[in-house]
């Protein structure tokens, strides 16, 4: 056969070296420079050991002495494999990725096992890892989550020292009847960016904002999104959250190798946490929770759609009246917010994509989630 030409690494150095590997007739491999005819090494060529071909990219030929001669003609290589080695040709690598119908199938393949990996494998393993945590992890998620929430969007609360601790007593049954989660109930004020809402931190803690309990007509309406919040608690989504989205971001840096974009990411994690962006089951599943509750103590489902219809309406409110020049929202009373939003809507307003519409896209769509929660099968007592 023909020499093989390519580039000689000695072992343990980078220098290259243009060479050529021929095979006698007895079966001894030599490796010679070009052009000096130099030996550089010989050994056996049952001896060789060959990689793998892989389209035209260039093969690696090692010796036992740790010398490896690297070379593009792969035609060569294999008429080499397959006259001295036999039994380890290894050419079946190239035929499977030459071969149209078998890419199509492993590229389907792929995609599935990734689809059913984010969407099915990755949930599932998040939940057992989220349920293991210790609390101590919480309590730092938590603590953290909420300082830098209060830092850049939230502020002290200004309701009366009356008004919270009647909202107190009326969140203490619901408090009682999860004795085994450490629950507790703050309250700030939202501002523009978080408005009239309600979240829950993973070592149990739940902010209300005063817009919400303003939104709300009466204090039952606020015990069923309490119950949705602790929902959230018992099943640990915020955690279950993020560990997805840490996997995902890691997943795209293999991937991709932009480690600015997973940097961003896990900075903006404890915002996760605190903005709710669950997924539609994790939503639902919190419904369900509440609707146990609500059903449990005889308060009426539609509490709760009656202020969730208010909180959709004061935060498309909210965003269409930011798009508006010389508006002061913040200085606007709800009802006057609500008041001049309906102003704008009748002219014809309408409100751009925002964070508000980006929040709202990971639930389900309102009025679907509403109809379900209606007709959730009643819990008996």
């Amino acid at each position: 056969m023909q020499p093989i030409a390519g580039s000689w690494f000695m072992a343990g150095q980078a220098r290259r070296e243009p060479a050529e590997l021929a095979v006698d007739g007895s079966g001894v491999a030599r490796v010679v420079s070009q052009g000096e005819g130099r030996e550089l090494a010989r050994v056996n060529a049952a001896e060789l050991d060959v990689s793998s071909r892989l389209g035209q990219t260039p093969r690696f030929v090692r010796l036992p002495c740790g010398g490896v001669l690297e070379t593009d003609n792969n035609d060569a290589v294999d008429e080499l494999m397959h006259q001295w080695q036999p039994r380890r040709f290894l050419g079946w690598i190239h035929k499977l990725e030459s071969h149209l119908p078998f890419v199509i199938v492993t590229a389907l393949l792929v995609a599935i096992l990734a689809w059913a990996s984010v969407f099915h494998g990755l949930p599932a393993a998040a939940e057992r890892m989220a349920h293991a945590l210790p609390a101590e992890t919480l309590n730092t998620i938590s603590r953290e989550t909420l300082a830098l929430m209060d830092r850049l969007y939230l502020k002290p609360s200004e309701l009366s020292a009356a008004k919270q601790a009647e909202l107190q007593a009326d969140f203490a049954p619901v408090l009682a009847a999860y004795r085994q989660l450490p629950l507790k109930v703050l309250f700030r004020q939202g501002g523009e960016r978080v408005g009239a809402n309600a979240f829950a931190l993973p070592d149990g803690t739940m902010i209300f904002t005063d817009e919400i309990v303003t939104l709300a007509q009466r204090n039952e309406e606020l015990v069923a999104v309490l119950a949705h919040e602790v929902g959230h608690i018992h099943h640990r989504h915020s955690l279950r959250a993020m560990i997805q989205n840490s996997v995902i971001g890691i997943a795209y840096l293999m991937v991709v190798g932009d480690a600015s974009a997973v940097g961003d990411l896990f900075v903006g994690l404890p915002v996760v946490a605190a903005t709710l962006a669950y997924s539609r089951d994790h939503e639902l599943e919190a419904d369900r929770f509440s609707v146990a509750y609500l059903d449990r103590q005889g308060i009426e489902r539609q509490a709760f759609v009656n202020i969730l219809q208010r909180m959709n309406d004061s935060a498309q409110c909210r965003e269409l009246l930011s798009e508006q020049d010389g508006i002061a929202v913040d200085e606007l009373s709800e009802s006057e917010r609500l008041a001049l939003c309906g102003e704008l809507l009748a002219e014809g307003g309408k409100s751009k994509d925002s964070i508000w519409s980006d929040y709202f896209s990971t639930h389900p769509a309102m009025q679907e989630r509403l109809e379900r929660f209606v007709e959730y099968p009643f819990v008996d007592r």
